[in-house]
């Protein structure tokens, strides 16, 4: 398992940069020139960070997988220099107009619901007065469960340790889809060629009824943010996404984003940057 974590997402880098590269993702280069404007009055500029798997042993670190002490690094960092984690509902409700952001927001998503993410992350985000956004994959929350000694290393979480999370006040959960995370049977959501409109609505409607209700269970409502297995999205999924009551989606495209208040679209396939190994928050965020 910890190899599919590793492994199976830089492969999926790969696809990912052959389509961007090939110009069929929905953010174009007008948005990148919107996102990197200079934000006027009433607009925040947003990075988000993304995370993978979190670990104890230095020697498993890669691309998207980092240590507990790399963590805490970053954190440490945001805290002392003005950051603030905020989670998707603050970004909704200031988009709608009815709340404001903090003066320097951060974003931090932790993609797959790795146990990890739990064993080291949830304390660490509690050492520094932080939150973030989780987004399991719920078909494999559902196989955690049968799992009696989990491992910081592979294992996934159950629903038991995202309630824990969610009930701690500093972690906001997110639809990573029920077992759309693969690339065997089509590019994450994406429809697969031949493959009706109708067809691919039931598809992937049905796919997100069942993640939504393991959610929804643990936190008592639906998820507001639906976070695109390797970025993969066209117009269709997000017509499709939206329709279903997600109000902010996530995708995999390096910028900072500029949301705006009273701006509904502006919390649309938000971009994040990778956090590898040795690559710090201080980095990303620039400043």
């Amino acid at each position: 398992m910890y190899k599919t974590i590793k492994l199976g997402k830089a492969e999926c880098l790969g696809a990912f940069l052959a389509i961007a590269a090939a110009g069929t993702l929905l953010i174009g280069a007008a948005a990148r020139a919107e996102a990197a404007a200079t934000p006027e009055e009433g607009t925040r500029e947003l990075p988000i960070i993304m995370y993978h798997s979190v670990v104890g042993d230095p020697s498993l670190a890669g691309d998207y997988v980092i240590t507990a002490d790399e963590l805490e690094a970053d954190l440490r960092y945001l805290s002392e220099n003005g950051w603030t984690a905020v989670t998707c509902d603050e970004l909704v409700r200031f988009a709608d107009g009815e709340g404001d952001l903090p003066e320097r927001p951060v974003v931090l998503s932790f993609d797959d619901g790795c146990y990890n993410n739990f064993y080291y992350a949830l304390p660490l985000l509690e050492k520094y007065n932080m939150k973030a956004v989780f987004a399991p994959v719920t078909s494999w929350t559902e196989q955690a469960a049968s799992e009696e000694a989990p491992s910081p290393v592979y294992s996934y979480m159950d629903a038991d340790n995202l309630k824990t999370c969610f009930l701690s006040g500093r972690v906001e959960l997110a639809d990573h889809t029920y077992s759309l995370h693969d690339l065997s049977r089509r590019r994450g959501v994406l429809r697969k060629p031949g493959e009706s409109a109708t067809e691919y609505r039931r598809m992937l409607w049905s796919d997100l009824d069942r993640s939504r209700r393991i959610i929804g269970a643990v936190t008592g409502q639906p998820p507001i943010t639906f976070v695109y297995p390797y970025g993969f999205c066209s117009d269709e999924t997000e017509e499709l996404v939206s329709e279903l009551g997600y109000r902010v989606t996530f995708g995999c495209e390096e910028r900072v984003n500029v949301v705006s208040a009273g701006d509904y679209g502006c919390l649309s396939q938000l971009g994040r940057f990778n956090r590898a190994t040795k690559r710090t928050a201080e980095q990303i965020v620039g400043k």
